[in-house]
């Protein structure tokens, strides 16, 4: 009778420890059939799981963020840059600059007297020509009473000798109450002379 129990006992003990193993077998296979579906959808979206587990939406957002963040950060210190070198070179070339002083107007010439026009004839009073000579083109003659009031202006024409020719009206105003008169000449560039004309008898 113990033999039967003993012979009991053992198959008992051998089934148990057989479905324990099967057990064991069919909890293998299925994780090992998840985790190469696993790997095979990885594989197949050409995406690789970094160890330790972490997620691969998480993965590439965060490698967004870093990367746009660098990029702000660049964009941001290369324009600040770029500011600050320009306002650098503004305030500079506005320090170098200096103030420049007011350009004064050229002095006119002097004529030399050998070269002025003179009178080549005497003038007689109530005349109607006044003969002069050395005259120069573009002179502009101005003939004055002795008091200095205008009687006649003339532009000589041509270089040489030039007469300048005078109304009875001028002619009387030249010899009223006057023993001369003036002929004031200005050339371009050069400053005015006056003449002095006597009046003859």
């Amino acid at each position: 009778m113990k033999k039967i129990f003993g012979y009991v006992l053992g198959l008992v003990a051998a089934l148990t420890f057989a479905g324990a193993i099967a057990t064991t077998a069919n909890a293998d296979g299925s994780s090992a059939d998840a985790a190469s579906g696993s790997s095979g959808s990885n594989v197949a979206s050409g995406m690789v799981v970094p160890r330790g587990g972490s997620d691969s939406g998480a993965g590439a957002g965060s490698s967004s963020a870093v990367s746009s963040s660098a990029i702000d950060m660049t964009g941001g210190d290369s324009s600040s840059a770029m500011n600050s070198s320009e306002s650098a070179a503004n305030s500079s070339s506005i320090t170098t600059q200096k103030p420049q002083k007011p350009q004064k107007p050229a002095k006119d010439k002097v004529l030399a007297k050998s070269k002025r026009a003179k009178v080549r004839k005497h003038y007689r009073k109530n005349a109607r020509v006044i003969y002069l000579e050395k005259g120069r083109k573009g002179e502009r003659v101005s003939v004055l009473t002795k008091k200095g009031k205008l009687v006649k202006k003339f532009t000589v024409k041509k270089n040489g000798k030039f007469d300048i020719r005078l109304t009875k009206k001028e002619a009387k105003k030249l010899a009223k109450g006057a023993k001369s008169f003036t002929i004031r000449i200005k050339a371009k560039g050069y400053r005015a002379f006056d003449l002095t004309v006597k009046l003859y008898k």
